[in-house]
């Protein structure tokens, strides 16, 4: 678990992939110089217009992979129940991008 670099993201923007059924594009800051993009499977739980601005937890230290979208730079996490229902692990209110999740 220490190996894993968890940071605070903000979405700055998020659009559903077209070809994709399960996909959304987000652009993420985690407070470095220009946004991370990640490819993320939540498209049947969020509209892309309910996540700009929301702060979410990001896997920041997987390295970047080339899908047939794009190149995907980390990971969303998101919790899920038995029966598939997916929810956004969220930071408290007062993180700011970059900031290390423990």
């Amino acid at each position: 678990f220490n190996k894993i670099d968890l940071r605070v993201a903000r979405v700055i923007q998020a659009e559903a992939v077209e070809e994709a059924d399960k996909l959304l594009k987000l652009q993420l800051d985690i407070g470095e110089s220009k946004p991370r993009q990640v490819f993320a499977g939540i498209k049947s739980a969020f509209k892309p217009e309910e996540l700009e601005g929301r702060l979410v937890v990001m896997v920041a230290n997987l390295e970047p992979r080339k899908m047939r979208f794009g190149l995907s730079e980390g990971m969303v996490v998101v919790a899920s129940n038995p029966s598939g229902t997916i929810q956004l692990v969220e930071p408290a209110k007062e993180a700011k991008p970059g900031d290390r999740v423990k």
